[in-house]
């Protein structure tokens, strides 16, 4: 009889194991949230091995570790494909996001030692919750932050049952990872320093207490603090985001936002149980009139984070929309009404945790749990005010925090077990049930949503065609790119105009960025002024490819009309700048009769073309070696030599590029393998070894 609840432990953590294994391998993980950014982050790191700057891409403000993980993943598999590199990775970090319920077991083993059913039932909740089933196949940095969460839970509670400056370094190891990870680990740290703060001044443990917080804390900023320094450095701010540029701020302005009065926050939509989906009856993206209906019962956040937590209660990001398929609604029924249970524990056993620590005073852990628990729920709440949107509140958010709600959850399974051993048999019972319910339902293509996620779409062929092309398989890239493009799709048009052009197709690369030139704009979407800025900005990259394969085509003047045309509809861009410099230049110099008196204005004006590209972009080495070239032929050889010198040094002498050219920067609608592309070739007499040599012969003394 002792042994049947490890066993029943064991059977549940090996089916928990094969329901996220059956996940990954068979969820089109692109499909999560930000994933394409994600991705891109991971091939930058990949491909660079350096941490991009927070502004330049979709998801590169994150912190690096996840991303340095998967990019060795893909390194050390490069001959696999790509997709398969990224399923082992993410693989990996599913089977270690099992540690949430194998580590609350133990906790229970020795906080309750004589209930190892409140074990079991813990374990359960945290093998078997939803959010955790679906998102552990998801591509992108919430699995591992929740497990570094986890970690740094179970560390520190062990440091305090017997603290030494040795376990204090561990934990230091632990925050300082989770920091590396993701911003919201902050509200553990926090936890976990009250946690220590609060033990050694109860026991007047000066010293110890000292040493030991001094060499978690020195640990941690060993670990993660050169990230945050450098964004203070570069930003003013340890916690900067991507969600002030354009490619960001133009999505988030077409989606739903909330109140996010005191109303929205301490309302719960019962109606929630019969139709599964969040916010009711209120689309999250589109152009909203001013006077719509609002409602802080259907919009608040308590009722989509139990929505989110419970069942995929938003747009159908796993499972069919609950308004489109009765399977998904029905389950999203049983899910949310059985889910009512564990959830309504999880409040109880918080009141029975603070009941504890009013009659027999500091717990270590009881009040490491509340501490996570409360800086997770402050930090929640502060970020969806910061962020209204409905998007925003996903119950992955949440997940660093897991360990904390299993232990709620088990301290009011305790507290019924206590009560009446025939209604903990009930809750047992129910909880069962619910388990198989999220099974079923979130074991991917098993029952409910089968196939869901399958379907051939453009956008999505496209996107995979990136991965293939990162992963060097260029014949299965211009597979996917064609299927794309059969369905019109713009993005892949313009990425096989890339392959031609990379393949000496020149002709046939024109035609591709011709067309989708003409079909993007079809595609716009977003408020009108952010549609026509984004609009404009595409048609400018698309004018400047143009001009790239026209220079390539030998029709200077074509090339520099397009050129002309692309920067007359975006001024931001420095390659466009550095295209029609060049152009101008190239066509001055190759005009018949050429004399210094018509070239001077030209000379004049990609100058200024060329230093407006450097100051966007310093690592751009390309421009700062043609604004030489330019000083070269304009007679001023004596600010041209030195940096025509350092044209001729290895690329390692300039600072990396700003913009990730060769990855782009993550956005789904610009996801494009070399979107901002610039004249590779200069023409003979603006090479930049003639121009150092003709200004160093001009130099000489005559002997």
């Amino acid at each position: 009889m002792p042994r049947r609840p490890t066993l029943v432990f064991l059977a549940l953590l090996a089916l928990a194991a094969v329901v996220r294994l059956n996940n990954v391998l068979t969820f089109p993980s692109f499909r999560a949230f930000d994933a394409y950014g994600h991705f891109v982050y991971i091939w930058f790191m990949a491909e660079e091995w350096r941490v991009p700057l927070a502004t330049t891409g979709w998801s590169f403000f994150h912190p690096p570790l996840y991303y340095a993980f998967m990019a060795a993943v893909w390194t050390l598999l490069a001959p696999m494909a790509g997709m398969t590199r990224l399923t082992i990775g993410t693989g990996v970090l599913a089977m270690l996001g099992l540690v949430h319920g194998v580590s609350i077991w133990f906790i229970f083993k020795r906080f309750l030692p004589g209930r190892p059913v409140i074990g079991v039932l813990a374990a359960g909740l945290m093998f078997f919750l939803p959010v955790l089933l679906y998102s552990a196949s998801f591509l992108g940095n919430e699995g591992s932050n929740a497990i570094l969460a986890t970690a740094s839970i179970v560390t520190v509670l062990w440091v305090l049952r017997a603290p030494s400056a040795l376990r204090g370094a561990l934990l230091g190891v632990c925050l300082g990872a989770a920091m590396l990870t993701k911003f919201t680990a902050v509200a553990i740290v926090a936890a976990v320093f009250g946690a220590l703060a609060i033990h050694f001044c109860l026991r007047r443990q000066w010293r110890l207490g000292v040493l030991t917080v001094a060499t978690t804390a020195t640990t941690m900023l060993l670990v993660c603090g050169w990230f945050y320094g450098r964004n203070v450095s570069v930003y003013g701010t340890p916690f900067k985001l991507s969600r002030d540029e354009f490619m960001v701020r133009r999505v988030e302005n077409y989606q739903s936002q909330g109140r996010r009065d005191v109303w929205e926050y301490v309302l719960f939509d019962p109606l929630i149980l019969r139709r599964p989906q969040w916010p009711r009856g209120l689309q999250l993206t589109g152009i909203f009139a001013p006077d719509r209906p609002r409602s802080a019962l259907r919009e608040s956040v308590p009722t989509g984070l139990y929505a989110n937590a419970w069942f995929d209660g938003g747009i159908g990001t796993v499972l069919p929309p609950p308004t489109q398929n009765e399977a998904s609604r029905r389950a999203g029924q049983v899910l949310l009404t059985l889910g009512l249970v564990p959830s309504l524990l999880v409040l109880v056993g918080l009141g029975s945790g603070l009941r504890r620590l009013r009659r027999d005073g500091w717990d270590d852990t009881i009040g490491v749990m509340l501490l996570a628990f409360g800086a997770m729920v402050a930090l929640f709440i502060q970020a969806t005010k910061a962020v209204p949107m409905h998007a925003a509140v996903k119950a992955t958010y949440m997940t660093p925090a897991s360990l904390t709600f299993a232990f709620w959850f088990g301290l009011g399974a305790d507290w019924v077990a206590r009560k009446s051993p025939r209604a903990l048999r009930v809750v047992v019972a129910l909880c069962a049930v619910l388990g198989a319910a999220s099974v079923l339902t979130f074991t991917h293509d098993l029952l409910v949503g089968r196939g869901w996620l399958d379907r051939k779409v453009p956008l999505w062929d496209n996107i995979y065609g990136v991965v293939a092309f990162a992963g060097g398989d260029r014949s299965a890239a211009r597979r996917l790119f064609e299927d794309s493009a059969a369905g019109q799709w713009y993005l892949a048009e313009e990425n096989l105009g890339y392959l031609d052009l990379q393949d000496g197709e020149l002709v046939s690369a024109l035609a591709h960025v011709q067309r989708a030139a003409a079909l993007q704009p079809r595609y716009g979407f977003g408020l009108p002024e952010d549609r026509a800025a984004f609009d404009r900005i595409t048609q400018a990259d698309y004018h400047n490819q143009m001009a790239v394969i026209l220079y390539r085509m030998g029709r200077l003047d074509e090339a520099l009309s397009a050129a002309e045309r692309a920067y007359g509809l975006d001024h931001e861009a420095p390659e466009i700048e550095y295209d029609l410099a060049l152009l101008k230049v190239a066509n001055a110099v190759a005009a018949p009769d050429v004399n210094a008196r018509a070239l001077a204005p030209v000379f004049a004006d990609s100058r200024k073309l060329l230093s407006s590209a450097v100051g966007k972009d310093p690592g751009f080495r390309e421009a700062a070696v043609l604004s030489a070239v330019v000083d070269a032929l304009a007679g001023d050889c004596e600010d041209a030599v030195p940096a025509l010198r350092r044209a001729v040094d290895p690329p390692g002498t300039f600072p990396p590029r700003l913009y990730p050219t060769r990855t782009g920067p993550g956005d789904i609608h610009a996801a494009a393998l070399q979107r901002r592309m610039h004249v590779a070739t200069l023409p003979d007499l603006l090479e930049p070894s003639r121009q150092l040599a003709r200004c160093t012969t001009a130099s000489r003394p005559a002997s």
